[in-house]
């Protein structure tokens, strides 16, 4: 039943991740962009929420003792490398700000289920 639920989580882990690189890659038409300039801060919100939750499933996918670090190494490195792609993929702008809110919001859930865990 363990192995189970740890399998569960991965694939929830993965799924999740696929979707974040695929919704963070994909060229996005000059209009849309020109619509979401005017959102920015909205932007950075999204940017936060959405690593955040990465964050959250990454450490969820630990067990108790924290001994996998792996999701936790995985999902840092997704959100720079997500940014950077950036520099590539035509109607993508890369911004330093987009990479400190995936940062931020990733760390932030880690930390927070971290200490969840501390405390019960």
């Amino acid at each position: 039943m363990m192995n189970i639920r740890r399998f569960l989580k991965k694939i929830i882990f993965y799924s999740y991740t696929s979707f974040v690189i695929f919704m963070y890659t994909r060229p996005v038409p000059i209009e849309r962009q020109l619509e979401e300039a005017s959102n920015l801060d909205l932007d950075k919100i999204f940017h936060f929420l959405t690593f955040f939750l990465l964050g959250v499933i990454a450490q969820l996918t630990n067990n108790k003792k924290n001994e996998y670090t792996y999701a936790v190494t995985l999902a840092l490195i997704i959100s720079l490398f997500i940014e950077f792609t950036h520099f590539i993929i035509p109607y993508r702008d890369f911004e330093i700000l987009d990479g400190v809110f995936n940062i931020i919001g990733c760390i932030t859930g880690i930390a927070i289920i971290y200490y969840y865990r501390i405390k019960t």
